[in-house]
Order: C-alpha cells, then sequence, then structure tokens
C-alpha cells in the first residue's frame, strides 16, 4: 500500500523499477504509483534505479500521465476492499455525476532518477537523449547516402 511508503523508506538502501518506457527527457512512463515511490525515495534521499532495455527508449516527451494514458477497468476501484462505508461504490453506474478514472500508467520526472540501468550500463537520465542519438547514428547506412 502506497500509505505505508513513507514508513519503510527507513529501512531501504535503493528503489529498483522496471520501466515501460524510457522517454527523450529522462522520464519514465511506468506503472501506476511508481512515481510516488520515487518522489518518497527521493525525499528520502535514497537512489532510485530504473531498469530499461534500450529498445524501449523513445524520442517521445510527456510531462503529465493523464494526455497520454490507457486505461483500466473503473470497476477494479470498486472492487477494492477499501470502498467506502458498506459498498459505497457499489452502485456508481447509477449516479450521473460520477465517473471512476483507472489509469494504467504514470510519468517519473527525470529529477526523481538517480540512473538508468541498460544494456550500456548505468547513465543518468539526462543521457537518454544522447544515447538516442547513438543508436539512431548506429542505423544510419552511410553506403545510401
Amino acid at each position: 500500500m502506497l500509505s505505508g511508503l513513507s514508513y519503510i523508506m527507513s529501512e531501504v538502501t535503493k528503489v529498483f523499477m522496471g520501466a515501460s518506457a524510457l522517454l527523450r527527457n529522462g522520464s519514465v512512463l511506468s506503472r501506476v504509483g511508481s512515481a510516488s515511490v520515487a518522489l518518497a525515495a527521493h525525499s528520502s534521499n535514497i537512489p532510485v534505479l530504473i531498469c530499461c532495455e534500450t529498445f524501449k527508449l523513445t524520442n517521445r516527451v510527456l510531462l503529465d500521465s493523464i494526455t497520454q494514458n490507457e486505461l483500466g477497468d473503473p470497476e477494479t476501484v470498486r472492487d477494492t476492499d477499501n470502498n467506502g462505508p458498506e459498498g459505497q461504490l457499489d452502485n456508481w453506474k447509477e449516479i450521473s455525476s460520477l465517473k471512476l478514472l483507472t489509469l494504467k500508467y504514470d510519468v517519473c520526472p527525470s529529477q526523481y532518477v538517480s540512473g538508468t540501468i541498460t544494456e550500456y550500463g548505468i547513465l543518468p537520465p539526462t543521457s537518454v537523449a544522447v544515447l538516442l542519438r547513438e543508436i539512431n547514428a548506429d542505423d544510419v547506412d552511410f553506403d545510401e547516402l
């Protein structure tokens, strides 16, 4: 549970997380909640390391996780054990002013990331653009130019 995150951070020395995508500006697109974990670790001066294969690097830049995201099934929000007093969300579809939103991913800003672990080694998040340029330079066939 994310509510116990600040309590457990006193016992943590490093945080390792996976990534769905590593964005050009060094931000990380990952499962929802990962930005909260990275923020808590950063606030406690604990290094956050992102494990990501280079094929997941992208030229895209996202500043938030709302504009482009996948939506999950809203029933998963209702099906939690903490859905309010006596199943308050059981009839949520009948309330016209209530919409449940379940995001699948969030964007972790690069300032919360200490390093990214790739096939090329551990790199700072600011080096993603350089790594993308190097990888794309390897794909150019100079005989065709």
